[in-house]
Order: structure tokens, then sequence, then C-alpha cells
């Protein structure tokens, strides 16, 4: 017999709700919160009734994604007051509606001149009410380590959004000798580079070309020549490696070659990539902040505060 469900008010769930969601053991989903209240109170609760009673706790503990937009600049010149050297700007729309954001902390601007001259960019989609991506760079240190470097947040990933972007970060950090930008294969990032950066390489993961050739279904044979042929040292044995490619898979060596290999051969590249040919360093970052993308922007930013000072 079903229990009379018109006593779980959102007031009611909301405070039920609110130690799960405090609570880092917890996923708290609407099936979740649907299962709990069943096995603990006998109530069958629509999905819809538990949805909005956790954006409703959710809200009493982050605040509204509404009310952490209204207080983004507030929130920026407190960071710029507390954080010595700290770079933050926003980019508002003709309606003055939020487009863009960008900052830096003074630590990574100065600690960037200690870094190799490498910048290794990439985004991941935000799962909050408003969705939107968000943009990070990182280098490495002297001591082979990841050094995060910027951090953006854009409604998309698109041209005009890496050009703001790549404008915020020479704005932040300037440029470097010999600079070398890494990133994967998306046009927008090679079009933001290539307008605000011109006198810097552009570079791209091998990773990328290995995951295309084995949708492209091609022999386990070219694929390890192809990782030969983008490790090698020497200009010419990159040339046997890919002649190699061309007599058995004429039609993927012409896709490799679409892309120069300038970008992603170490024996081509014309800038000292380190050790960073293989792996995208940002998705490293990425998987750190995993979290951080469901929650409102402000919640976001204490999020990314707090890891990077562990």
């Amino acid at each position: 017999m079903k229990a009379d469900q018109r006593h779980a008010t959102l007031k009611l769930m909301s405070g039920y709700i609110i130690d799960n969601l405090r609570d880092p053991r917890f996923e708290v989903t609407p099936a979740f919160v649907m299962t709990e209240m069943q096995n603990l109170h006998g109530l069958d609760i629509g999905y819809h009734k538990v949805w909005c009673a956790i954006q409703r706790a959710s809200a009493l503990i982050r605040g509204s994604s509404e009310e952490n937009y209204e207080l983004l600049s507030s929130y920026l010149y407190m960071m710029k007051s507390k954080k010595s050297g700290t770079y933050t700007n926003i980019k508002i729309d003709d309606n003055n509606r939020f487009l863009y954001m960008f900052y830096v902390y003074g630590s990574s601007i100065a600690g960037w001149n200690h870094c190799r001259p490498v910048i290794a960019v990439d985004a991941t989609f935000l799962k909050s009410k408003y969705c939107g991506v968000l943009m990070i760079s990182v280098s490495k240190d002297a001591n082979n380590q990841i050094f995060p470097l910027a951090f953006g947040i854009a409604e998309s990933e698109n041209n005009n959004s890496y050009e703001w972007y790549f404008s915020e970060l020479r704005n932040a950090i300037g440029s470097r000798d010999n600079l070398i930008f890494l990133s994967d294969r998306h046009q927008s990032i090679a079009h933001g580079i290539a307008k605000v950066y011109p006198e810097s390489h552009h570079g791209i993961y091998i990773y990328h070309l290995e995951q295309n050739l084995k949708r492209r279904k091609v022999k386990s044979e070219v694929i390890k020549l192809f990782q030969s042929a983008a490790r090698v040292y020497r200009r010419k044995e990159f040339d046997l490696y890919m002649s190699d490619i061309a007599k058995v898979d004429k039609k993927n060596f012409d896709y490799l070659m679409e892309e120069p290999p300038e970008k992603w051969a170490r024996s081509c590249s014309p800038r000292q990539r380190y050790d960073m040919l293989i792996t995208n360093i940002v998705e490293s970052m990425n998987s750190v902040l995993l979290e951080a993308r469901e929650l409102p922007i402000l919640r976001m930013m204490d999020f990314i505060q707090v890891k990077l000072q562990r």
C-alpha cells in the first residue's frame, strides 16, 4: 500500500537531501533519492518532484546559478584583492549579459617564467544550469609537474570565445621565446592561437590522431608504424617509417599527411616539445576537476582553488 506522499513537501525533502549533498560519498541523483524515500519511508515520489527538491537543496547550500552569476564581479574583485598579482576579466554583451570570463592566479603568473615554454589548452563541458565550457591552460614546471596557468568560461568552443580567451591569456602572462601550444585538433583553438600568438608554434597530441586511426579500423601494423614515426628524433627515420605506411596503406598515409608532420611528429617540430608528445596533460587536470563541472560558477571556482592549494 502506498504511503501518502503529500506530506513529502519540497521543503521536507530538501532538508533530507542537504545532508547527502554535503557528503562526498553520495552522488545525489533523482533515482538515488527516489530509492531512499521508498526504502526509508515507503514513499513513491515522482521524478520531477525529486529533481525540484535536489535543485532547492543545492541552491540552499551553494546559491542558485543566477545568484552566482550576479556575484561573479564581486567575487573576482575580492580574488584580486586577496591574491596579489591575480588577473581577471569578464566580457558582457550589449544587453549586459554574461559572455566570457577569464582568470589567472598571481602565483601562476609568477611561476610561468620558470616553466617550460609549452602551454597545453583544452576545454571540458559544464553540467550546471547554464552549461558552457571550462577552458584550461596548463604547462610543466622544471620538476616535470603539471603547472596550472589559466581558466576561462564561455558558452561554447568557437572562434570568438577562443580568440578572446587567448587575448586575455596574452594580457596576463605575455609570450616567450620558442613558445609552443599543444591541443587536440579543434579548429577554433588553432584559429585563436594563429590570431593572438602568430609567433608561436601550434602542435597537436598524437593521441588524437591515433584514436582517429583506430576509428578508421586501420591495421595494427599501421598504428605501430605511426607511433614510431611520431616518436623518433631524426627526420630520416621519420621518412622511413612513413614510407612503410605508404606501402601498406596509402589511403591512411594520405590521411595522416593532411595534418602537417610539423604539428605532430617529434622530428619535424620546429620547437622543443620536451616529453609532451603523446598524452594531453590538460585531460589530467580535467579529471581532477570532474566534480566541479556540476557546480554553480562560484562554487566551481572555490573547488578549483582548493584543489590547486592541495
